[in-house]
């Protein structure tokens, strides 16, 4: 019997390499091992930092109002439930919602609007939101926002209204509903939506203005059994103001958004695995799935532009976040991509291939570290970047 080349168990070895970590494959698609990072519609960019550590964003397509989640990075970082930090001591108590005007002219700062809460007591822990707009029957009266903010509060107890131990417990995390007008200074709390199944919450989409469907990104707020949570479904789920309930079981669920061409439809995005589930709400307020669209990475928020079309911001690289990003996040390289889904209109379209994923925006980390969302101004071909622990949002002209 011959004896094996000595150089086969290399060959072998690289031969498993490409095929454990090419694309389709879990390694390469959520983790990012092996991926190549590219330069994407990054050269026309600037950075923004007066507004830092935006989780989410909405853009106002007919007026380029940008709504926005944000606070400051280190202070963010300290009381992060998504990703289990907790330290309730040093959580941070200024973290609000902006509006800048990206169509007016003078300096950024003259053009950001942070927006008051009226009749709310507490503070703000903010994390993703969504807007109901009801237009106006007069083109001289603005139209009326209805904001769905995912708000995670220091645990009390409900008896004594003594603090609880975030650690052990997790947040009392809620979702509030405000109403405002377009471009308003200020917000009229609404009602607080607190319920069990609002465990985890990540990000709402507005399904009328009192009604959304969101997403839990965790089976638990705390414990061991977090760290499984890659493999192990969490869900999305439904809230009005008179009952919430479970609608899918998804790991890891992140970004949802309303469909603008069919309302009843929502895209869902996961952080465990690379696509993005299509539902469509029904009457009785259960969903069905219509389609499960590969991406081939693992997402956090969507948005959708005037034409419909949805903008998902992706993780290139999943091992450095999870490694050291949230633990130092202003000395850290972390890549970003914003990535295009829209109606499919090739060839391909015929055996079953409703929509097309194209590369919009990609960076190795230079420009923006660690996107959490990417909206588009359809009207001026813009893009606005945001992120979780950014010391800045980017705009980039496309």
């Amino acid at each position: 019997m011959r004896a094996p080349h000595p150089r086969l168990p290399v060959l072998l070895a690289a031969v498993g390499y490409q095929f454990l970590t090419g694309p389709g494959h879990f390694v390469h698609d959520t983790l990012g091992v092996g991926r190549v990072v590219e330069s994407v519609n990054n050269q026309r960019c600037h950075q923004i930092p007066e507004l830092q550590a935006c989780e989410d964003m909405w853009l106002h397509q007919e007026t380029g109002l940008l709504y926005m989640t944000c606070g400051e990075p280190l202070k963010r970082q300290k009381w992060l439930p998504a990703v289990g930090h907790l330290d309730h001591l040093n959580k941070p108590d200024d973290e609000y919602l902006a509006i800048l005007d990206t169509r007016a002219s003078g300096p950024v700062a003259s053009r950001i609007t942070r927006v008051k809460p009226r009749g709310f007591k507490g503070t703000f822990n903010l994390h993703g939101f969504d807007i109901w707009e009801t237009p106006s029957a007069s083109s001289e009266v603005k139209s009326t926002f209805n904001i769905f903010l995912v708000n995670h509060r220091a645990p009390f107890d409900p008896d004594t209204g003594e603090p609880q131990q975030a650690d052990f417990v997790g947040a009392n995390s809620t979702v509030e509903l405000f109403e405002s007008a377009a471009g308003e200074g200020s917000m009229r709390h609404v009602r607080t939506y607190a319920h069990k199944q609002i465990r985890t919450p990540n990000r709402p989409a507005a399904a009328g203005p009192d009604s959304f469907v969101y997403s839990n990104d965790h089976t638990r707020k705390t414990g061991l059994s977090r760290e499984f949570d890659l493999l192990i479904p969490s869900d999305i789920s439904y809230c009005d103001p008179t009952e919430c309930h479970k609608l899918e079981r998804i790991a890891m669920p992140n970004g949802v958004v309303r469909s603008r061409t069919k309302p009843n439809q929502f895209f869902v995005a996961s952080s465990s695995d690379p696509y993005v589930r299509l539902y469509e709400l029904q009457a009785d307020k259960t969903t069905v799935l219509l389609d499960k669209i590969y991406t081939g990475y693992p997402a956090d928020n969507l948005s959708t532009d005037a034409e419909g079309n949805v903008y998902v911001a992706v993780f290139p690289k999943a091992l450095p976040i999870l490694g050291k990003y949230f633990k130092d996040p202003l000395n850290s390289v972390i890549p970003s991509a914003i990535l295009k889904i829209s109606p499919n209109t090739d060839q391909d379209r015929f055996y079953g291939k409703k929509f097309k994923v194209t590369k919009l925006f990609e960076d190795s980390g230079e420009i923006f570290t660690g996107a959490t969302v990417g909206v588009v101004d359809s009207q001026n071909k813009k893009l606005f970047i945001g992120g979780v622990l950014s010391p800045y949002i980017v705009e980039c002209q496309l």
